[in-house]
C-alpha cells in the first residue's frame, strides 16, 4: 500500500495519484550513453571489452537508481490537500492544505515539452511548497489543483 493512500485524514479522498515519468530517465540514458562510453573508451584506450562492460555496468546502476526513485516516489492530489512523498529509506513528506495554495507554476524543458512531463511547484502562505517533479501531463495536473483550491 502507497504512504500517501495509507495516511489519509478521515472523509480524505485522492483525486489524482501519480508518479514520476520514466522518459527524463530515457532522455538522460540516451544523453549518457555516448558519454559513458566515450570516457571508458579513452580510459581503457581503445574499444575494448572493459569499456563496453564498463559502460554497461555504469549504466546499469544508474538506471536501477533511477527507477528505485521512480517507484518509491508518489504525488497526490486529495479533496483537502495535496501531498509529495520522496525517499526510500529516508522519507520526505510535503503536505499543504488546498485552502493554503496561492500559486501554481509550471516548470517545462524543451524535451519536456516535447515528451509532455514536467515539474509543479506549488506555492502556499510563507515561504511554504510543495513540488512534484518529473510527471506525466503536468498541465492537466496544475489545472486540476488549481480547480481544487
Amino acid at each position: 500500500m502507497s504512504y500517501i493512500k495509507a495516511n489519509l485524514n478521515s472523509g480524505e479522498k485522492i483525486n489524482n495519484f501519480t508518479k514520476p515519468s520514466i522518459k527524463p530517465v530515457i532522455v538522460q540514458t540516451v544523453i549518457l550513453l555516448p558519454v559513458i562510453f566515450f570516457s571508458s573508451y579513452v580510459i581503457f584506450e581503445g574499444a575494448t571489452i572493459a569499456s563496453i562492460i564498463g559502460t554497461v555496468l555504469i549504466v546499469g546502476l544508474i538506471l536501477v537508481f533511477e527507477m528505485i526513485k521512480i517507484y518509491v516516489s508518489e504525488f497526490a492530489i486529495t479533496n483537502k490537500r495535496v501531498i509529495s512523498k520522496l525517499g526510500l529509506i529516508r522519507r520526505d513528506v510535503e503536505e499543504m492544505n488546498l485552502k493554503s495554495i496561492e500559486s501554481v507554476n509550471l516548470k517545462q524543458s524543451i524535451i519536456g515539452r516535447i515528451l509532455n512531463y514536467g515539474s509543479i511547484i506549488i506555492s502556499g502562505r510563507g515561504s511554504s511548497q510543495v513540488t512534484f517533479k518529473d510527471i506525466d501531463d503536468p498541465v492537466l495536473i496544475r489545472k486540476k489543483i488549481k480547480h481544487k483550491s
